[in-house]
């Protein structure tokens, strides 16, 4: 129902096109950003369940206040109802996804890849199949309904299925709320900031719990090197400083800076969804109302509802998630990720938008204007609405190579505590997206005329060619410099406030080898001389050391973690 939104605002409101597009944008682009507070009150303060019951029950307030608002027409329920809908949706997607899977994780299933991989799989067909069959009983049986009927029949059932869910609060599966990695980002960035005047080290002694002999941190990127002073000590104490003290006084460990500075490296590839979410507005707003007006009829069947759109869309978008989730599972490595996923995602979104303006150029081109007995001029256009299948499709390969791609990707940049946390940062940047989208019409405003049928789509759709064409450049540049970059896997969370990462290698006297170590990201290498007697390797993952040596070797190691 939400989904058409747009069609209400323009059939029963008789709201214009441009101010109808600019409405459900604003909505949707501030349920979004929501997604990402609402998720820090679940996991830090109240839990995923208290929050889930407050936001459905604030979307079904809002339901029912469009359903008022439909029978009375009043433009204060409208707005009201439509307040309510984006806090309720702001913690239906994201919270509600992370307490299903919470709901199938066995109380003594061991936590670890192959398992998460496993319940992230279940959750997604699980949540996929249940919307789709959701749309689908929308579409076969309240097809011809009209709007206030449907409003009627959607607030009932969200109750129905409302009280279904309280009948089991017994039985869920609860997680305590625990501070969240998200807050030590914006924490670590206001250390910096408030250090910015400071020199950089010169000293590996001037970081706190720098366990390295480097005075630069990882990864070294020039833009994010401002973040290192987040870890200098201001100024040497003369005892050692406890951790909680450090941040108090805003100094933070080495090793939170780095992963800091791991997440805000993605922003160049998360700024990419800027255009992808400007895209996803046109296709909610544009290609719908496209929709309302062209020929329906297919057969025997005198009205296809505009709700199979959504059904096409949502159901590529999520075969897609479904088999990239799927390929991932079974093709394990601790490689990088393949990128071409994100790169051909980005390409679909110009692709839908060259196939936008294609069908729409061919709409307008063969659009008849017919004047009634009372000299009233209407549109008459034969064009089966089905031309539309494509763009659909595209939009929804859109959605679902790209999200999955830049998932994988955000994994293997972070902490094991901050990749749960991937939904919320795409949602928000989603969310400024979107209101990209309402400053556009408004800058080609002369192209937005009462409907569709005055309206000058194609030359929107022409000219979001360009940005989604050289998105798609920038994309593959940053793709490509990204799987240059060195793969690390990280487990060891700074969260649990050790001195994770500091190695001894203790050798005899007759070891008869030159030992050079480098601990980068939990890599550690020996080098050794000409003489040395035996090959080694060393690798670091969850904190173990593995030592594979030969038969004459005479290495001892010794770990502290």
């Amino acid at each position: 129902m939400l989904s058409i939104f747009i069609t209400h605002l323009t059939n029963d409101w008789a709201v214009n096109l441009p101010k109808a597009a600019q409405m459900v944008n604003v909505h949707e682009g501030l349920s979004s950003i929501l997604v990402i507070v609402v998720s820090q009150l679940s996991d830090c303060l109240f839990g995923r369940l208290y929050v889930i019951l407050f936001t459905n029950t604030t979307f079904i307030l809002g339901l029912g206040m469009l359903w008022y608002e439909t029978h009375r027409l009043s433009i204060k329920a409208l707005f009201g109802a439509l307040a309510l809908l984006t806090l309720g949706k702001a913690g239906r997607d994201v919270t509600l996804k992370a307490f299903l899977a919470d709901q199938l994780w066995r109380s003594n299933e061991e936590t670890n890849e192959e398992n998460e991989n496993l319940i992230e799989t279940r959750q997604e067909i699980i949540w996929s199949v249940c919307w789709i069959l959701g749309i689908i009983i929308a579409t076969v049986w309240l097809s011809n309904t009209e709007w206030e009927v449907l409003a009627k029949i959607s607030t009932i059932a969200m109750v129905a299925g409302f009280s279904l869910f309280l009948l089991g609060i017994p039985f869920y599966e609860r997680k305590k709320p625990s501070p969240s990695p998200i807050l030590d980002v914006f924490k670590v960035v206001k250390a910096a900031l408030s250090k910015i005047h400071l020199d950089y080290p010169v000293s590996p002694s001037q970081l706190f719990m720098n366990n390295t002999s480097d005075t630069k941190i990882l990864p070294n990127i020039a833009l994010l090197r401002w973040l290192d002073k987040a870890a200098i000590l201001e100024p040497s104490p003369p005892c050692p400083v406890a951790i909680e003290q450090a941040e108090t006084a805003d100094i933070f460990e080495v090793a939170k800076v780095k992963y800091v500075k791991r997440v805000l490296s993605m922003f160049p590839l998360w700024s990419t969804f800027l255009v992808c979410s400007l895209v996803g507005a046109t296709a909610n707003t544009f290609f719908y109302e496209q929709a309302n007006v062209m020929d329906d009829h297919l057969g025997k069947i005198s009205h296809v509802p505009i709700v199979i759109f959504v059904i096409i869309k949502t159901f590529t978008s999520s075969i897609i998630s479904i088999i990239c989730q799927s390929l991932k599972n079974a093709v394990r490595t601790t490689r990088s990720p393949p990128l071409f996923r994100t790169i051909l995602g980005m390409f679909c979104s110009f692709l839908c938008c060259l196939a936008a303006w294609w069908v729409e150029k061919y709409r307008h081109d063969d659009m008849e204007i017919w004047v009634d007995e009372d000299n009233v001029e209407f549109y008459v256009n034969e064009m089966s609405v089905f031309w539309l299948i494509p763009q659909f499709v595209l939009v929804g390969l859109m959605d679902g190579l790209s999200s999955s791609g830049l998932k994988d990707i955000f994994e293997t940049k972070v902490s094991d505590s901050m990749k749960g946390y991937e939904p919320e940062f795409t949602e928000f940047i989603t969310g400024i997206g979107k209101f990209f989208s309402v400053i556009f019409i408004l800058i080609f405003g002369s192209w937005f005329k009462e409907d569709v049928n005055t309206s000058r789509l194609d030359k929107y759709y022409a000219m979001l060619m360009a940005p989604t064409f050289l998105n798609f450049l920038f994309c593959w540049f940053v793709c490509s410099w990204y799987a240059h970059q060195p793969y690390f896997h990280i487990t060891i969370d700074s969260a649990q406030q050790s001195e994770a990462g500091t190695i001894e290698v203790l050798t005899n006297e007759n070891s008869g080898f030159d030992t050079a170590q480098k601990f980068e990201d939990g890599v550690v290498e020996v080098l050794t001389n000409e003489n040395s007697s035996f090959d080694n390797a060393q690798e670091l993952e969850d904190g173990i050391i593995e030592i594979l040596i030969t038969e004459n070797s005479s290495l001892t190691p010794s770990t502290n973690n």
